[in-house]
Order: structure tokens, then sequence, then C-alpha cells
């Protein structure tokens, strides 16, 4: 069983299938200076073991109102352009090793749209983890902003292409041994966000891992 930096829906040739015609580099998307490149978490999935030990499930926290999930986003975040697309789209795999790190997913919640089966997949796994007392470490990566590539793909729609560095992750069960872990190492992540009730949400993810 493995620690998927790439999660379950890995795709090929995410650049061509997301981001065809997109122009190149955040400064020319945005007229902007690029974002500051920050530590961020796999958007893999945690794939859990089936005869994991039940325990006690945590109080589902209250779901984050849009003013809250702002305020926790990176400046920009907000604006119904490329830009913020960029920043939605990276600030959401930053939080997946948190999600998994704390049982906290009201942040993916409210970033993923309905029928999105990659953010569904990935919550499912997350609550398993919290609720049968499982641990998740490491996992983490960097993404590459000086790499990212976006585009408004209609009014209210954008994909945005994503260069990341992926730190070694593992899943412990609840006597602290190892049952999934995986390797450091790169992928490319494709997002597609559509932009509702003022901020950006996620429709879709696609990933490579190189």
């Amino acid at each position: 069983m493995r620690f998927i930096p790439g999660g379950r829906v890995a795709r090929r040739a995410v650049a061509a299938t997301m981001l065809a015609g997109v122009c190149v580099g955040v400064a020319a998307c945005t007229g902007e200076p690029a974002p500051i490149v920050t530590e961020s978490p796999t958007g893999g999935t945690v794939v859990v073991p089936t005869e994991a030990a039940a325990s006690t499930p945590s109080a589902a926290p209250t779901a984050l109102t849009d003013d809250e999930l702002l305020a926790m986003m990176p400046e920009g975040s907000e604006r119904a352009d490329v830009y913020g697309a960029m920043m939605t789209a990276t600030f959401f795999l930053e939080q997946y090793a948190p999600m998994f790190h704390t049982g906290d997913t009201r942040v993916w919640e409210a970033l993923s749209a309905e029928g999105c089966d990659y953010c569904a997949d990935a919550l499912a796994n997350a609550e398993r983890v919290r609720d049968e007392g499982w641990t998740a470490r490491g996992g983490e990566i960097t993404v590459d902003a000086g790499q990212t590539q976006a585009a408004l793909t209609s009014d209210s729609e954008a994909s945005v292409l994503l260069a990341a560095e992926l730190e070694a992750g593992r899943l412990l069960d609840s006597s602290g041994g190892v049952q999934s872990s995986s390797r450091a190492g790169a992928a490319a992540y494709g997002v597609r966000l559509g932009f509702t009730g003022g901020h950006w949400q996620v429709i879709g993810v696609a990933s490579e891992d190189s």
C-alpha cells in the first residue's frame, strides 16, 4: 500500500489536456510578479488499507463561511481573473498534507466543487485516516511559482498548470507502524477551476509524476 503523491486520478500529458493554448509564464498571464514559492503538501491521495482498526469518529467541525475561507487564503485569491485562479490552485494543493496531518477537511471542502472526483476521493481518505486514528506524516510539496501557467477558458472558468517538488510521505497506523509510504520526487498538476460564490472552486485535477 502506498502514499501516492499523484493520487489515484493521475493522468498522462497533463499540459496538453489541461492547458492547450495557455500563455507561458506567470508574468505573461497576469502582468504581475510571480507569487512567492511556498512549502506545500502533495495533491495526491492516501490509499487507506481496509483492515485499519476503527476508532470513535471525531465530531465534524463547522463548515467555513466564504469570509472565513478568504481570510485564510493568499492575497489576490478572491480576484475573478487568472491571477486569482493561480493563487487558489496553489493554495488548494498546499492544503493537501495539512488536511491529512490535522484531520481538518474544511478548506478542501470549501474549495471543492460538486462533481470533483479527485477532491471527493482525497476528502474521503482524509476523513478515514482521521476517524480511524491513523497518522499521515510528510507529503509536502513545493510549487515552482516561476513555472506556473494559467488561462481563462471562459468568463467563469480557468485552467492552471503547476510544477511541484514532492516530499516523502508516510501513513502510520494507530500503533505507529508504517502502512504506506512515498518517495520524494516531482510532479505536474493540471487544475480546472470555476468562479462561484465570490471565489474560485476546484472542478477537477489531473497529475503526472516525473
